[in-house]
């Protein structure tokens, strides 16, 4: 999912104008700077996919997903957010005192 992820085409696709003729403010990106960003969103991208198929797999509750995906907590908590904003999962409501959140 992640390599097949707008983010990843994208950003491959951009690399070369960036560390030639630069960005949209003419600033040159070396190499090495271009993929620390690369890699970034790469994580981030790898685990917004790894909290999604565990919801998927019924993993429902941060703590529960934190421990399938071997995730902190509160990077669950919070790429849970993202996730939400793009509508890939929602708060799908209480159970036992614990948020519960469902893939969409």
């Amino acid at each position: 999912m992640t390599l097949n992820g707008e983010t990843l085409r994208w950003l491959v696709g951009k690399e070369v104008g960036i560390t030639t003729r630069g960005d949209v403010y003419g600033r040159t990106w070396d190499t090495e700077r271009f993929e620390s960003v690369l890699d970034a969103a790469l994580v981030r991208d790898y685990h917004k996919n790894l909290i999604y198929i565990a919801i998927k797999g019924g993993h429902t509750s941060v703590r529960d997903i934190s421990k399938h995906t071997d995730l902190d907590l509160m990077r669950v908590s919070y790429l849970l957010a993202d996730l939400e904003k793009t509508n890939r999962v929602e708060f799908a409501g209480m159970k036992e005192r614990v948020s519960a959140f469902a893939a969409l």
